[in-house]
Formats: C-alpha cells, sequence, structure tokens
C-alpha cells in the first residue's frame, strides 16, 4: 500500500519533469468554458400514425441556460488528440395554451407541462497539422480534424394527466478544419476549429472561434464564441436543436 502512495504521488511529478526536448512538440493539458449559448429546439415524434411537433421554447416554455463544457488534450508534434465533455439541460414549466402532441400523447391546452431536455455529447477527435511554420516570434497552423461525436439525449414532458419520454442516441463523425495563428511565441493566439457532417436526413454542424494570452506560465485565458447545429431522424423522432453564443474559458497546459 505505502508503494501505491508513493508511485502515485511521483507520477505527477515525473510527468511534469520531463524535458521538453523528449518530446518534441509535446503539450498536454485541459482547457474548461462556461458557455452563455441561445437555444433553438424542435422536436418532431410520429407514434402509431399520430404525430405531434412542438417548438421548446414558443410552445413548451424552456428557457436560456448556461452551463459549463470541456476538454483534455495531448499535443506530439503535428497530431492533436482531443476528448471533450458538454452536459445539457434545458427545463421549462408552462400552462399550455395550445394543444401539444408528444410521443402519441395529447397534453391539452390549460395544462401544465414541465418539460426536460437533456443532451449529453462526448468529442474524440484527432487533428493533423498539415501546416505548422514558425517566422520569427510568430506562428501559424492549418489543420484537418477527424471527430466522432457521441450524442445521448433524452426529452420528457409531465403534467397531472402523466409523463411522455422519448430517448435519442447517436455516434456521429465529423471531419474539419483548424486553424490558428500566434505571436510573442503564442502569448497571444487566435484560434478556430469548424467541423460537421450531413447525411440521411441527419446533421451535424459544430463551429468553436477564441482567442486566448497567458498571464502567467501554464495557465492560458480565454474567450470565444461557439456554435453546435444538430438535427437527428432517428426512426420515429426528429430532433433538431442549435445552441450558439458566446463563452469565457481557462486552459492549464504544460
Amino acid at each position: 500500500m505505502r508503494r501505491s502512495l508513493v508511485l502515485l504521488a511521483v507520477l505527477p511529478l515525473v510527468a511534469v519533469a520531463v524535458p521538453a526536448f523528449a518530446l518534441p512538440g509535446f503539450e498536454a493539458g485541459a482547457r474548461g468554458m462556461y458557455w452563455f449559448p441561445d437555444l433553438t429546439a424542435n422536436v418532431k415524434t410520429m407514434v402509431g400514425g399520430v404525430t405531434g411537433e412542438f417548438d421548446a421554447k414558443k410552445d413548451l416554455g424552456v428557457g436560456d441556460k448556461d452551463f459549463p463544457s470541456g476538454e483534455a488534450f495531448v499535443r506530439i508534434g503535428k497530431f492533436h488528440l482531443r476528448v471533450g465533455y458538454t452536459p445539457v439541460k434545458f427545463r421549462g414549466d408552462k400552462t399550455l395554451t395550445d394543444n401539444v402532441v408528444f410521443n402519441g400523447r395529447t397534453f391539452s391546452a390549460s395544462s401544465r407541462v414541465i418539460t426536460n431536455l437533456d443532451l449529453k455529447m462526448t468529442d474524440g477527435e484527432i487533428q493533423f497539422d498539415l501546416l505548422r511554420p514558425d517566422i520569427v516570434a510568430a506562428s501559424f497552423n492549418l489543420g484537418l480534424i477527424l471527430k466522432v461525436k457521441y450524442v445521448d439525449g433524452k426529452v420528457d414532458l409531465e403534467s397531472t394527466t402523466g409523463t411522455e419520454r422519448k430517448d435519442f442516441k447517436a455516434p456521429i463523425p465529423m471531419v474539419g478544419l483548424a486553424a490558428g495563428v500566434g505571436i510573442l511565441k503564442n502569448m497571444v493566439r487566435a484560434d478556430a476549429r469548424v467541423t460537421g457532417v450531413s447525411y440521411g436526413g441527419n446533421h451535424l454542424y459544430e463551429g468553436d472561434a477564441f482567442a486566448s494570452f497567458v498571464p502567467f506560465p501554464f495557465f492560458r485565458v480565454q474567450g470565444g464564441y461557439r456554435l453546435i447545429d444538430l438535427k437527428i431522424d432517428d426512426d420515429d423522432i426528429v430532433a433538431k436543436l442549435k445552441l450558439k453564443g458566446p463563452y469565457v474559458g481557462a486552459q492549464f497546459s504544460f
């Protein structure tokens, strides 16, 4: 047990102490963000010949909400590996002004309906820099991204007459580009990533553009704008979701 504790204490120190020249272009760290997006959401269900469609904001009173997101990354030379996670949770509470049909059930006008829209997005991506030149105190990179986003979502509506719930899950492969420029040996940077895919009535487009600076070693402050535009057509549910807005964040790396 004592040896295990010593090993656990020493390993992080060894990782930090690895000389930069041992792995050319090596960088590892984590990036956290707090996002302030505007929501657009529409859900359509087709069950037993009954079709229902609603707008989450207009019909169910679902409001905007801010939430965190994050990723861990490793870069070795021209290769970047990233794993990210974004949990999205929205809630509505409204007395209906019109009938709403969801998953074959009708929620009548004048009834109070509580709505929960949950979406968990897990990302895995690899980026290969096609260009990465350094010019005096400036640097530039242009890279190709291959990405898989796993979407795990659910929508449920609850009233005094009952609750209806619908789940949807899908791994979504995407491709895209990344570009960035840094000055003063990357003390100040501007970066952007765009990925997307469209197939069989489904699509997912994602964009992230941000600027950052280093106030002290190993720590970077960031501010940017992020967009996610998602449509999933899965059996008897079609879910459309768009999130867009600014964020602030920080990055620790070595």
